[in-house]
């Protein structure tokens, strides 16, 4: 990279660095009504809020219930490993100590021996040296209740809460870890263990039914949502009645669909483009370095306060041959070849709509699947009737009674 080019890359970054460091601090999320339980047997009671704009994120591990078909080696996987989420829809969080101990600094210390006269060397392994006082160490696994009746276990990445109760406000620090000064135990080492909503929050539900209205699900179809918020995959199964799927676990969440069909796959997405926001987008997307080297942009739709937007991709990891010889995909054991890995996804990007100026901040995957390098990308289209959604209750009605499908199919 020549002078010039990081001279313009340093500008490009200080812009949308100053962009977000320009940005008024954001004011409390809309606060519910909670009862916060305390290792020691304090309990405090007031209105609970995260920051505006933050969210919870739970590490779910491999035992969590959120499970699904890998599409590649049907192996059953892990759906949606990190799952975010606010306040309105929970009805509890409980904390539990997953590993406690006292810990003691150390350091390794060289026990190896060299004899000079001889050049014989005593390989004595290297041992543990401990000194100084003890300190508790505590790590903590969060259980989660949906209102949804839905649980969901896992580790809680570190995030600040707010209670008001009526004597003050207290910032309560919700650690995955903890530790504590040294010459203090366990004990000494207070930890929130439960935050218990007292009012009915936000009601939802664990499972929302999809009916289509226009566009036609053969039963070999296979449909795929992921949450607008968050852009999480959620589990998606086929319905009891033909015709209809089943997303679940979504959280409260609205989110987007993509279709499966005969080897093509459907997104819905809105038919009208800004074009020059579309150009913008595909100078960026071209530009930013990823493992997916073959980018394609699909569309673009802007977020409704103007400060994101969103990109429907189609990625693919293409190898290249160096000198060093064929590199840059996955290595497939069974296959013992190179194969190259795709996804259907879509990447949200902060937007500075004065300097033009985008900074992407998330990702979320409808589909991914491997192929052989000779194996062509996949035919992609997007479909303003799967784009019309309508809710009524636990039901989503997608596209319109008799509507026509109006299919984009990417260049």
């Amino acid at each position: 990279m020549n002078a010039n080019t990081w001279i313009r890359f340093f500008f490009q970054s200080l812009a949308v660095l100053i962009l977000l460091l320009g940005q008024a601090t954001p004011a409390p999320a809309a606060p519910r009504q909670a009862a916060v339980y305390f290792s020691d047997g304090n309990i405090l009671t007031g209105r609970i809020a995260l920051t505006s704009g933050r969210k919870f994120k739970l590490n779910v591990p491999e035992a969590g219930k959120l499970r699904t078909t890998d599409m590649v080696t049907g192996e059953p996987v892990q759906y949606g490993k990190v799952r975010q989420f606010t306040f309105e829809p929970v009805k509890e969080i409980r904390f539990y100590p997953e590993k406690e101990q006292m810990r003691q600094d150390w350091k390794f210390v060289e026990k190896t021996k060299y004899d000079e006269k001889t050049a014989v060397a005593d390989y004595t392994p290297a041992k543990k040296e401990f000194w100084g006082q003890l300190y508790p160490l505590r790590y903590l696994f969060a259980e989660v209740v949906f209102s949804s009746g839905e649980t969901l276990e896992g580790h809680l990445y570190s995030v600040p809460v707010y209670l008001e109760t009526e004597q003050k406000t207290h910032r309560l620090l919700l650690l995955s870890k903890q530790r504590g000064k040294k010459g203090t135990k366990l004990d000494d080492l207070v930890y929130v263990t439960r935050i218990k909503m007292l009012d009915k929050g936000q009601d939802i539900a664990a499972d929302i039914t999809i009916t289509f209205t226009g566009t036609a699900v053969g039963p070999d179809d296979v449909v795929q949502a992921v949450t607008r918020d968050s852009l999480t995959p959620v589990p998606t199964e086929r319905g009891k009645r033909p015709g209809t799927f089943v997303v679940k676990s979504a959280f409260g969440e609205d989110f987007y669909i993509a279709v499966k069909k005969k080897g093509r796959y459907i997104v819905g997405w809105p038919s009208n483009q800004d074009q020059k926001l579309f150009a913008l987008a595909q100078d960026y997307l071209q530009r930013q370095r990823d493992f997916y080297n073959d980018k394609k942009l699909l569309g673009v739709i802007t977020s409704t306060d103007g400060k994101e937007i969103l990109t429907l991709v189609n990625l693919r990891r293409r190898f290249a041959p160096t000198h060093f010889g064929e590199i840059g995909g996955e290595w497939d054991k069974e296959l013992g070849r190179i194969v190259e890995p795709w996804r259907l996804s879509i990447w949200r990007w902060k937007y500075d709509p004065v300097n033009q100026d985008l900074l992407l901040s998330s990702r979320g995957t409808f589909f991914r699947v491997i192929f052989l390098p000779e194996d062509p990308t996949p035919e992609v289209a997007v479909s303003e009737d799967l784009w019309q959604m309508r809710r009524e209750n636990d039901v989503v009605y997608i596209g319109t009674p008799k509507s026509e499908q109006h299919l984009r199919v990417e260049p």
